[in-house]
């Protein structure tokens, strides 16, 4: 039992990495963690099931694919299988694995009013506790929103812009120890502290400083992230043809990763962007 609660651990710590981290091939990532499933199932390992699902399901989504993991393993769909979750007492892991894929999906889609809403949803399950590459990505994550949320000037600004703040305090430290891990990170949340500030000149540098760290560093879904980011802030200030140069950027490190969902979301806008240049 030892051996296999170790392993059902360990699985979620490489799907983490695998998915949202490293930057590796999605379709690698996905046929691992459906082979990985299919184990746990056997093993009759319910929370090493429920911890690798979201990542799966994840996975699938950012390639474009219609197919539902919990369906497929569960018989249940995503959005039932989650009702189950937040009422299901103790799980505090998966219900943290299952909120914090959600937080990134809506963010590299750039729906950033989804990514608030679903931040303020799970601030009750990251009060104490570690949660290994979770916690890390809910840090970096976290900062995009409260950013993105403070330049609307909302009821709650004051605090987006504290957590924001907080976010890069902590990526700071973590750079530190570990530059290669955590550089072009913090490198992002910086250039949208100072798009959020109105300085153009140091966030266009921050931006470029990010894209270019985590293309040294090979972490192609944060290169296209850094990118789509940039895009959107020249977009704010109506500069489209650059725009649309960060957009074409993002595409091709959207396609080197396998994130065909997000490639096709790229196309559309530009498509958007180039209509509104003829």
């Amino acid at each position: 039992m030892g051996d296999l609660e170790s392993m059902a651990g360990n699985l979620h710590i490489y799907a983490g990495v695998a998915v949202w981290e490293c930057g590796d091939r999605l379709t690698k990532a996905e046929e691992i963690m459906r082979i990985h499933a299919k184990r746990m199932i056997q093993y009759n390992h319910d929370n090493g099931l429920r911890n690798i699902l979201p990542h799966l399901q994840l996975a699938l989504k950012l390639m474009g694919s219609a197919e539902d993991a919990f369906m497929t393993f569960c018989g249940i769909s995503e959005d039932d299988f989650f009702q189950q979750e937040w009422h299901r007492k103790g799980g505090k892991t998966s219900k943290l694995i299952g909120h914090t894929t959600r937080l990134y999906l809506a963010i590299m889609r750039g729906d950033m009013a989804l990514a608030e809403r679903i931040y303020e949803m799970g601030k009750m399950y990251h009060k104490g506790g570690i949660l290994f590459i979770g916690s890390i990505m809910r840090a970096f994550l976290g900062g995009l929103v409260a950013f993105a949320t403070a330049r609307y000037h909302g009821d709650n600004e004051k605090e987006m812009i504290r957590v924001a703040e907080e976010s890069i305090s902590t990526i700071k430290i973590w750079a530190k120890h570990s530059y290669w891990n955590f550089a072009n990170k913090l490198f992002l949340l910086e250039a949208e502290y100072w798009f959020l500030n109105g300085n153009e000149k140091l966030a266009r540098r921050k931006f470029g400083d990010s894209i270019a760290a985590a293309a040294k560093h090979r972490f192609k879904n944060e290169e296209g992230l850094a990118a789509q980011r940039a895009a959107i802030f020249h977009l704010h200030y109506n500069r489209k043809q650059e725009a649309s140069s960060y957009l074409k950027h993002a595409k091709d490190c959207y396609e080197q990763w396998g994130a065909t969902g997000l490639v096709e979301q790229i196309d559309a806008a530009m498509s958007e962007i180039l209509e509104g240049l003829d």
